[in-house]
């Protein structure tokens, strides 16, 4: 049995055993790149290749803030909205969704495939709401590129109004090279009080077989070459990577709390659904940084 399968690894060890790839700002390969920039031009088609993530986008919203609701902090019961950074945008499923809600204040959506976001820019114009309402707007930028705020207090600290309540990576660090440098680089973007979400995939033998075998090769529900199993994460290695490290934003001395992580599971005509253990296919995680 493959060594990945019989022991469990933190991120730490991953890169340094060379699974997890050192690449600088933390970017997504050239071969990730050509293949999703691939699938621009069908990104908004709901029953295209992109049609899972469709299909998810009601479950990462629900994540999101039912998550938020049922932690109740007051700092993020703001009047104006969250602020939101959007990680890996894609075409723009969620980062439009996002910026749609009254309950959002600001949304920038990141991705580092040209044609891709500027299928998300052309969609966008596509709502007056969105165009107008100065609420959404993308970079083509990594997000270790994508500036951090800049300091205002004499502490050298970024202010608490220029970080962001919400950092989301949705189905993105099982694609980048080094996903310890991208969760790095998330956290200090997130004020004190604020979230990061995200999803991935177990490195299982199970999610090879729906992932990679059934999804890609058999059903082909998803495009063949999207999922590599090498760079999936198991749940608790994500969950490791935040406490056991003692992860602070520089500055700040502050550490993070996973208090959210939910299996779920693909059911053939109702979705993609929340059920199932959260250590054997996808999953969601949500971590907060103490305030």
């Amino acid at each position: 049995m493959p060594k990945l399968l019989s022991q469990t690894l933190r991120l730490t060890q991953l890169y340094k055993s060379g699974v997890i790839r050192h690449h600088s700002h933390a970017a997504f390969s050239p071969s990730e790149l050509t293949h999703f920039g691939a699938l621009a031009s069908t990104w908004w088609d709901a029953d295209g290749p992109s049609r899972l993530l469709h299909q998810m986008n009601p479950l990462r919203l629900s994540f999101i803030f039912d998550t938020i609701d049922q932690y109740q902090i007051p700092g993020l019961t703001r009047t104006t909205g969250l602020k939101m950074l959007d990680v890996g945008c894609g075409g723009g499923i969620l980062t439009e969704s996002l910026a749609r809600l009254p309950r959002t204040r600001s949304v920038i959506g990141l991705d580092m495939s040209d044609g891709v976001l500027e299928v998300a820019k052309q969609h966008m114009k596509q709502d007056p709401g969105l165009v107008f309402g100065n609420k959404l707007q993308y970079e083509l930028c990594a997000l270790g590129d994508f500036p951090v705020p800049e300091s205002k207090s004499f502490k050298g600290e970024a202010t608490e109004e220029q970080r962001f309540d919400v950092v989301t990576m949705f189905e993105v660090l099982e694609h980048v090279p080094n996903p310890a440098a991208v969760l790095q680089a998330a956290t200090e973007r997130v004020r004190p009080g604020g979230w990061i979400f995200a999803s991935t995939v177990n490195r299982t033998v199970a999610a090879y077989l729906t992932t990679i075998f059934i999804g890609e090769k058999v059903l082909r529900l998803v495009p063949e070459g999207t999922h590599s199993w090498s760079k999936y994460i198991n749940e608790n290695e994500l969950r490791e990577w935040f406490i056991d490290n003692k992860l602070s934003v520089p500055g700040t001395g502050e550490n993070w709390d996973v208090v959210r992580s939910e299996g779920c599971v693909y059911v053939p005509f109702k979705g993609w659904q929340f059920g199932g253990p959260r250590n054997l296919g996808n999953y969601f995680l949500a971590a907060r940084r103490r305030e």
